[in-house]
C-alpha cells in the first residue's frame, strides 16, 4: 500500500506543477537510492496500474540509480 500512496502523491505533485506552469509535463527524471527498497521495476508496476487509462499513462520516466540519498526523488521535470 505504501507504493499506491507514493504514486498518488507523485501524481498530485505533477498536476500542481502543470497548473502552476500552465504547461503539460512530458518527462520526469527519477533518482532511486541503491539502499532504498524501491526498484525501477517495482515502481513501474505500481505506476502502470495506477495510471492506466489516464493522461499520465504515456508520461516518459527516466530512472537513475544513486549510491545514497532519498529512496526516491523527482530530480527534473521536462515540459512539452
Amino acid at each position: 500500500m505504501h507504493e499506491t500512496h507514493l504514486i498518488d502523491n507523485i501524481l498530485g505533485f505533477l498536476e500542481k506543477e502543470e497548473r502552476d506552469s500552465s504547461r503539460k509535463i512530458g518527462k520526469i527524471y527519477v533518482s532511486l537510492s541503491e539502499f532504498g527498497g524501491l526498484s525501477k521495476e517495482h515502481f513501474m508496476e505500481h505506476y502502470i496500474d495506477k495510471t492506466k487509462g489516464t493522461r499520465w499513462e504515456a508520461l516518459e520516466i527516466e530512472f537513475n540509480k544513486v549510491p545514497c540519498g532519498p529512496e526516491m526523488e523527482i530530480t527534473k521535470i521536462e515540459f512539452k
